[in-house]
């Protein structure tokens, strides 16, 4: 097993140092196994982990010593690997887990001696990590007013071909003189909002209005017009019904009675 040759720890340590130095085993460990076949099975996997990784494939080494220690955990030398790749991709919570593991699977004395000292490095990186992190959010949450403040007075904007904005670069000088002469004259930003606002409201107005005429131009159309024409047509069918009506009374008796009753319910 490779060890690291300086046992200091160090906030920069060399993962992948240690990882360019471990060799493939010739034979499984012993009273790891249940059967020959398991152990030849294992021993394959974690050779083919120690080839990826050495060929720049750490991505599939993961992968398969994941199931590897998942399947068998006593089987240390698979578990310090594992936790090697997880410490290089700076995953320094999961690779402190599976040292903490390798150590629960009784290792001999001069694997506990690496694995204690690469447990204490991992958990030093995470802690290092933490306290940046916590670092970078404290900074960028005082750097947001600020942002803010230059954003509004217009001396920072988006970088060219920024996606999300987060990136930004100072005005020009340029910029900035043709920004003091507009408040100079009055004419910055915050006066030509209102009139861009009161543009807007116009058009508003001259929708709603158009809006209106439509609403009012299809309520004539589709149904005062025709019930103007259907009052119309009924109206032709009286004066003809009348007509017809007055003409038969001189000579139908029937007719007279009918045109009598007419006029004196309806007279002129």
């Amino acid at each position: 097993m490779a060890q690291p040759q300086d046992r200091k720890l160090s906030s920069n340590f060399k993962w992948q140092a240690i990882l360019d130095k471990i060799k493939a085993l010739d034979e499984a460990p012993i009273n790891v196994f249940s059967s020959q076949r398991e152990a030849d099975r294992a021993l394959s996997i974690y050779n083919r982990a120690i080839e990826h990784i050495h060929t720049d494939n750490e991505d599939i080494a993961m992968i398969a010593l994941e199931k590897v220690v998942a399947t068998y955990p006593l089987f240390t030398e698979a578990a310090l690997l594992y936790g090697l790749c997880l410490a290089e991709a700076r995953k320094y919570k999961e690779a402190e887990l599976q040292f903490e593991k390798a150590l629960l699977s009784d290792p001999d004395r001069e694997q506990e001696g690496v694995l204690e000292h690469l447990l204490a490095q991992a958990r030093l990186c995470k802690e290092r990590s933490e306290e940046f992190e916590r670092s970078r959010r404290r900074n960028e949450k005082k750097l947001l007013p600020i942002r803010a403040n230059l954003a509004q007075a217009g001396i920072l904007e988006r970088a060219a071909g920024s996606i999300d904005g987060d990136d930004v670069r100072m005005a020009s000088a340029k910029e900035r003189d043709e920004l003091m002469r507009q408040i100079n004259r009055g004419e910055s930003s915050s006066s030509i909002a209102p009139e861009r606002r009161d543009g807007s409201g116009i058009i508003q107005i001259i929708s709603i209005v158009v809006i209106v005429a439509v609403l009012v131009f299809s309520l004539l159309y589709f149904l005062i017009v025709p019930a103007v024409s259907r009052a119309k047509e009924r109206d032709a069918r009286l004066d003809w019904l009348e007509e017809q009506i007055e003409e038969r009374a001189g000579s139908d008796d029937a007719f007279q009675g009918i045109w009598e009753d007419y006029l004196e319910n309806f007279p002129d």
